[in-house]
């Protein structure tokens, strides 16, 4: 009995120890990895889809009134693709809010940072994905764009114009791509979707109304609108410092403190 007793363990932690040694060893996961989920995230949920459809239905609607309202001359790529960016650029950052604050609302921050308890690594991820997404969004309305010009050439008496087409793709994307950073920006400051989204709104417009009463020329240094329109017409105006330090005043920080706040913020 006592040699049965005094063998008994040692076989069981011998057993406990192969087994332990033939597991595989744990991985983390991939930033790809990351980014796939995240992307999986905005689209798999009811306001993502919503948010999409409204976006390319504004589109649409943007298009058919310029293609009724074309002036005279050539249709221009660059007047559809103007009309047809406008509910991309007032809806797309609003991707990134979402992206960034729909742990805290949705209250799953506890499951993604258990999971992935590298915060940061885990917040560029969401960035990176409402990049991402942004970018197909805007590849579908460009394609949209492409194809009420090559319409508007074909059934009309306009000519169909695509000049500058390289240039005028390169701005809109770098503009979209920018105004969702500075969205998602935001959603990391402020974990609230809803104050995310006002915060996003309405400060950079409220500085640039009463900017230029106050400061007068001195608002440009800080009038991300500017800075951003700017870049989406390829085109600096000489205003290259102030570009750069209102894009990095708005975009920049932001991001910078978000990351911070959110390696920092308190899951419950």
């Amino acid at each position: 009995m006592t040699t049965v007793t005094d063998v008994a363990p040692a076989t069981t932690g011998k057993h406990r120890s192969e087994v332990a040694t033939s597991l595989p060893p744990a991985r983390g996961q991939s930033f790809l990895k990351l980014v796939t989920i995240e992307l999986r995230k905005s689209v798999n949920t009811r306001s993502g889809r919503v948010l999409i459809a409204a976006i390319l239905l504004i589109a649409l609607a943007a298009l058919t009134w310029q293609f009724t309202h074309m002036p005279t001359g050539d249709a221009g790529f660059e007047g559809f693709l103007g009309a047809a960016s406008t509910g991309v650029m007032l809806l797309l950052p609003v991707i990134g809010v979402m992206a960034m604050t729909s742990e805290w609302t949705q209250r799953t921050a506890l499951t993604t940072f258990t999971l992935s308890p590298r915060r940061v690594r885990v917040q560029l991820a969401k960035f990176v994905s409402a990049v991402v997404l942004s970018v197909v969004v805007m590849t579908a309305v460009v394609v949209l764009a492409l194809a009420s010009t090559a319409l508007a050439g074909g059934i009309t008496d306009h000519a169909a114009s695509y000049a500058g087409l390289g240039g005028q793709l390169a701005g809109a994307y770098l503009t979209v791509a920018l105004n969702v950073v500075m969205g998602a920006a935001f959603g990391a400051v402020i974990p609230q979707t809803a104050v995310a989204i006002l915060a996003y709104f309405i400060a950079p417009t409220a500085w640039s109304l009463a900017g230029p009463a106050l400061f007068k020329d001195n608002a440009n240094w800080l009038d991300v609108f500017g800075a951003l329109g700017r870049i989406a017409e390829r085109d600096l105006h000489g205003m290259v410092p102030e570009t750069l330090v209102a894009v990095g005043v708005w975009i920049v920080l932001p991001t910078v403190l978000g990351l911070w706040a959110s390696s920092r913020r308190e899951v419950k």
